[in-house]
């Protein structure tokens, strides 16, 4: 686990590592490989972190029930689509549909800060979180990265991520938790093998 702001990072905190706004999202639902997913959009309130801390938004917006069952159909849409990019595979046409609906939504406006160094995003509500979640999918799609989307290689995972690795071998979503999993499983794998572990 990594080190979020001197705290140490559990389950329930969201990863933004590495990842494309969309898969940020879709990695809202952990460890998808293991027979119990972690969710970490348990609750309405933690929609309401999620826009704040992807972003999107300077302060939580109200989020409901309604709006929670909506986040997770996008998400699992999304989610669909990416499995099916880096499939090569056309992505079913519910999912397309889902996708479109949301970023129809007005979405977030980005807004420069007075120095220039930053920008954080306003909107009003959930619908406008969700659709710039959206718009970001369909931007990807639309780019020279669509032939660029994985799956993580680490099978409790399986979250898309675009690899914009030079080589294009990019195996994990995230160095930071994915990669560094897999380089401490092998390392314990080879103390076994050695007769040390």
């Amino acid at each position: 686990m990594g080190d979020e702001g001197g705290r140490r990072r559990t389950k329930a905190d969201f990863r933004f590592d590495d990842a494309r706004l969309c898969f940020g999202f879709a990695g809202t639902l952990a460890d998808r490989g293991k027979a119990a997913p972690f969710e970490r959009l348990a609750r309405p309130d933690d929609l309401g972190r999620w826009c704040v801390e992807s972003g999107c938004t300077g302060a939580p917006p109200a989020c409901t029930e309604a709006d929670l069952v909506r986040a997770k159909e996008l998400r699992e849409a999304i989610q669909r689509v990416g499995e099916a990019m880096a499939a090569g595979v056309a992505p079913g046409s519910g999912d397309v549909a889902a996708i479109n609906r949301a970023a129809a939504e007005p979405s977030s406006v980005p807004e420069l800060s007075a120095d220039a160094a930053s920008v954080r995003w306003s909107g009003d509500g959930v619908g406008a979180v969700l659709s710039t979640v959206a718009r970001d999918l369909i931007a990807l799609c639309g780019s020279e990265y669509r032939t660029r989307v994985r799956i993580c290689g680490n099978p409790d995972c399986g979250v898309p991520f675009v690899d914009t690795s030079r080589a294009g071998a990019r195996r994990w979503c995230s160095m930071k938790t994915c990669g560094a999993l897999a380089k401490k499983r092998a390392y314990r794998a080879r103390l076994r093998a050695d007769g040390t572990g």
